[in-house]
């Protein structure tokens, strides 16, 4: 027979054992291969939501300068609007004055003195300013027959609404009946 020149085969166990490795190179593999994937989507994430983020910078900065302007046109129409006010509020009182003078009761206000007055007692000049939205300072010239007559007046005056009545001036007339000047503040309501 012949002998063979072989490799002598290392069978020592104890000193070398043989080992399984496999299992581990496929744990390797896989984690590297889960390592590239998680890589590869850090990449693609990267890149997806950089390229929106640069998006959304831009964005914002353009509505930022649409926010300026937007203010700066706000500041200037505010004050436009102002001095526009500003030129307008004196002939907006008149016509707002006016509308309520042609807005005031002279039958309420002729009623309510015709009922102060005394029978005997009549009025021969009134002057009526308007004080305000809705009050009227009256300056009246009443004559009656006497004291009492005109102390009647100056109290059905009070209990009719009148306000600050008073009593400026007397005097007697031909007749010798009593001429009274009274002043009174009259508010209608509405």
């Amino acid at each position: 027979m012949t002998a063979r020149t072989a490799a002598p085969l290392e069978l020592n166990l104890a000193t070398k054992p043989l080992r399984n490795r496999r299992f581990f190179h496929l744990l390797r593999s896989a984690l590297a291969v889960l390592l590239l994937a998680s890589a590869g989507l850090a990449a693609y994430s990267l890149l997806v939501y950089g390229a929106g983020s640069a998006r959304l910078r831009t964005s914002r900065a353009e509505m930022e300068v649409l926010l300026r302007d937007t203010q700066r046109d706000r500041a200037r129409l505010a004050s436009d609007v102002q001095k526009e006010e500003k030129g307008t509020t004196a002939r907006v009182n008149l016509v707002n004055s006016i509308i309520l003078r042609k807005s005031f009761s002279w039958t309420a206000l002729f009623s309510d003195l015709e009922a102060a007055l005394p029978a005997s007692s009549y009025i021969t000049a009134l002057n009526p300013e308007f004080r305000g939205d809705r009050a009227l300072a009256i300056r009246l010239r009443v004559v009656s027959n006497g004291l009492d007559d005109l102390i009647a007046l100056i109290n059905n005056l009070s209990e009719k609404g009148f306000k600050g009545v008073q009593v400026s001036g007397e005097s007697r007339s031909v007749e010798g009946r009593l001429v009274t000047e009274i002043s009174l503040t009259y508010e209608q309501t509405i």
